[in-house]
């Protein structure tokens, strides 16, 4: 019997990216203590298909990859530090800045996965309890933090669900088409629709 595995997609980032989060976790850390994603690398989440066998997401596999080929590298820039609330705790991420340009890459994106809308975002310390954060963000509400960065493919993580290692490996790397300017794309696509691969799951995901 085939066994189940957990599936993430998710838009990586270059090692400059990671090691910066790295320090802010690291930071988080020594300030309030332990808390969830300490541990996970930087990455957006675009969603999760919990449970599924190989043998039903590896035939989704090759139409993916022409559908993607429909969207260019996309560039990104970081802009300082957010949160979000919670009703008994608050995330820390790292802010992305949003253009018209950006919201129609990442809402085609979405349409590929039947994802909802969500704010693309670069998780720094999930899930911490609120007096622990009211402790933590006078060090980091005012970091200075802006770098521009380039997404030239999608990635798809997967675990086994029955296994003492719980992390996540790279299952399929997909790049973008880079014979598009991303700009370009923009202003052709934005009222183009485009075509899910199928409801596996609605989620959106988190490594976190």
């Amino acid at each position: 019997m085939t066994s189940y595995r957990d599936y993430l997609i998710i838009l990586s980032q270059p090692e400059s990216i990671c090691n910066k989060v790295k320090d802010l976790k690291n930071f988080s850390f020594n300030t309030i203590g332990e808390f969830d994603s300490h541990y996970s690398k930087a990455h957006i989440s675009i969603q999760q298909w919990p449970r599924k066998k190989p043998v039903w997401i590896e035939p989704l596999i090759p139409k993916l990859q022409r559908d993607l080929q429909g969207l260019p590298p996309v560039t990104l820039h970081i802009d300082g530090l957010g949160y979000f609330e919670h009703p008994q705790s608050v995330t820390i991420y790292a802010k992305l800045q949003s253009t018209p340009a950006t919201v129609t890459w990442f809402k085609l994106l979405r349409r590929f996965f039947n994802t909802g809308d969500f704010e693309p975002h670069i998780t720094i310390a999930r899930s911490v309890p609120k007096e622990a954060f009211k402790q933590l963000w006078p060090y980091l509400k005012d970091v200075k933090w802006t770098e521009e960065f380039k997404v030239e493919k999608l990635t798809i993580l997967n675990r086994e669900m029955i296994s003492h290692d719980k992390s996540y490996r790279i299952f399929k790397e997909i790049p973008f088409n880079t014979r598009y300017r991303f700009d370009d794309f923009a202003a052709m696509k934005s009222k183009t629709p485009a075509y899910p691969i199928g409801n596996l799951n609605n989620q959106q995901v988190s490594l976190f």
